[in-house]
């Protein structure tokens, strides 16, 4: 077993259920990809409200995933001495809904900000690659928050141009 899979849960319960997204992190395949997945089920609710409220629905949402970060993601690191396990995808929700708080309710846009945010988070480009050098939660948020800003701005240029 890796060095990642024999510290997989340590830290207090509720910064592990936070940070992993209920559990959902220890996905044994693709967990960034199932956390970006999680933040779309977080906008999709925005199809069903006005055009003001779809805007601020991801914005509250991202706000709160900050803050649950914030607090649940420096015990994870600290319990296990990792500066950034595959398994904590809080971050990857937060980047997903950075992509979303950009564009419209549209399933095309919303696929397009998914695939833009993937490919992104994976490859990390300069200058995403840059902010994983930074400490604690900071570091394990940083690259997917401009992952998805990114992707969040691409998906505006892609859906206007075709």
């Amino acid at each position: 077993m890796g060095e990642q899979g024999e510290k997989q849960g340590k830290g207090p319960f509720w910064a592990v259920a936070a940070s992993t997204v209920f559990g959902l992190g220890f996905t044994p395949r693709m967990p960034g990809t199932v956390g970006a997945l999680v933040g779309v089920f977080l906008y999709l609710p925005a199809f069903l409200m006005s055009h003001e409220w779809a805007f601020i629905l991801p914005l509250v949402e991202l706000a709160l995933v900050f803050l649950l970060a914030a607090l649940a993601v420096p015990r994870v690191l600290g319990a296990t001495g990792l500066t950034d396990p595959s398994y904590v995808v809080i971050d990857e929700v937060a980047g997903m809904l950075c992509a979303l708080s950009l564009n419209e309710p549209d399933f095309m846009r919303i696929l397009v900000c998914f695939l833009l945010f993937r490919l992104l988070d994976i490859f990390k480009p300069w200058p995403i690659n840059r902010l994983e050098r930074l400490r604690g939660a900071w570091g394990v948020m940083a690259d997917d928050v401009a992952a998805g800003l990114l992707a969040g701005l691409l998906a505006i240029l892609v859906m206007r141009l075709s």
